[in-house]
């Protein structure tokens, strides 16, 4: 069994994409990321090159197919090299047959201790040989007899081609060997839909036969003195052949930095997103020790109580709001509190806001562990909402 992982670059999408089994995507696979304009699909795909170039160096190859013609990041600037190499030596597939062959192509190159990664990007772009084909004699019926001489059609070779046949012909090239295909997707409306629901290029071929179909859409803008300067990118497994689907979570990308994964991990570390991912206030108050006390709302109670009859009051507030949002509203107001801010930091770790505790954990090299505590915080989620019964066949 092929146990490469490919990591998204974020700790919290490789939790989601692995689905309890690995952490990341498997290597041998082929893996859809859909999205509208300006999701973040290809700033994910440059961060996943990214991620794998700093794991294997110079064991990485791959190929950016820029089908659409839409690549404009400079990588150099962002990750120290080029994803997409100079114009001479960039792929650009116009049909899938010549995606086809180019991805056969790239395989034929992989040495066995290689690992690879094909992105095109996008699916969208590609047409089919016959389209162009008949492009070219529509021409020339209109440039020998006129407009009223051509005819229009709408048959879907592409579409046909995008066969069960093609994909599966490509998860069969890809099996057992230590290379990721990602193709990318743009999201468009059902035409046809009463609830407006949305579909991708693809179809139900892709759906059969990619490991995962990972699905962003825009929820926040970051914005900095009235400027945008990222995105807060909601991701969701519709498709994903672990025990895990459907799992999705909240990351940011920064338009002059990348994904912000330390940033992000906090974020859910710390419950600091709504649902629609909007910032919390509470983000003005976050606690840091390697040896404190979880801010439960039973420590939280436990440690007002401590303070003595004068708290009686804050006691009763607390108890009244045993809950998430008690929690952070209790602890904004411990912190503001001079006489109660020393003995709580003692207690529950120091008091920073977010930024400040971002600059912190990357000054003090503590990203690793930052990531064990989403992990743990992630499984004990998990742990919660699985079915705690017996085995139906157990003996």
């Amino acid at each position: 069994m092929n146990e490469e992982t490919f990591s998204t670059g974020s700790d919290l999408l490789d939790l989601v994409v692995g689905g309890g089994q690995r952490f990341g995507y498997p290597a041998g696979r082929v893996i859809n990321i859909v999205g509208d304009k300006s999701s973040g699909k290809t700033f994910l795909t440059c961060e996943l090159i990214a991620a794998a170039y700093h794991k294997w160096k110079d064991k990485l190859k791959w190929i950016y197919d820029d089908a659409e013609s839409g690549f404009t990041f400079d990588t150099e600037a962002l990750y120290g090299f080029k994803i997409i190499p100079d114009e001479d030596k960039r792929v650009k597939s116009r049909t899938v047959e010549e995606w086809s062959c180019n991805f056969r192509e790239f395989l034929g190159t992989l040495e066995d201790d290689e690992v690879g990664i094909y992105v095109l990007d996008t699916l969208d772009g590609l047409s089919s040989q016959q389209i162009h084909d008949r492009a070219e004699e529509r021409f020339k019926t209109f440039k020998s007899k006129g407009a009223a001489a051509v005819k229009g059609s709408y048959q879907m070779e592409s579409a046909k081609f995008l066969s069960q046949e093609f994909f599966k012909e490509l998860t069969a090239m890809t099996e057992d060997k230590k290379v990721l295909l990602v193709v990318v997707s743009q999201v468009r409306d059902k035409i046809d839909s009463m609830f407006n629901e949305q579909t991708r290029s693809g179809g139900r071929a892709l759906d059969f036969y990619a490991h995962t179909a990972l699905w962003l859409s825009t929820a926040q803008k970051v914005i900095r003195k009235d400027r945008v300067v990222g995105v807060v990118v909601k991701a969701m497994t519709k498709k994903s052949k672990t025990p895990r689907p459907f799992r999705n979570c909240f990351f940011t990308l920064l338009f002059d930095y990348g994904l912000d994964n330390v940033g992000s991990n906090l974020d859910f570390l710390y419950d600091l997103r709504t649902d629609k991912g909007e910032m919390r206030s509470s983000s003005e108050s976050l606690q840091w020790s390697e040896n404190a006390k979880e801010v439960t709302p039973k420590a939280l109670v436990e440690f007002i109580k401590v303070q003595g009859s004068e708290k009686e009051e804050l006691f009763k507030i607390a108890k009244k709001q045993y809950n998430l949002e008690g929690v952070r509203k209790i602890t904004e107001w411990i912190v503001g509190e001079a006489g109660l801010k020393e003995q709580f930091e003692a207690e529950f770790g120091v008091s920073m806001r977010r930024g400040e505790l971002i600059n912190w954990i990357e000054a003090n090299g503590k990203q690793a562990e930052l990531s064990e505590r989403v992990k743990t915080k992630w499984e004990l989620i998990e742990d919660a909402v699985k079915s705690d019964r017996p085995k139906k066949y157990a003996e």
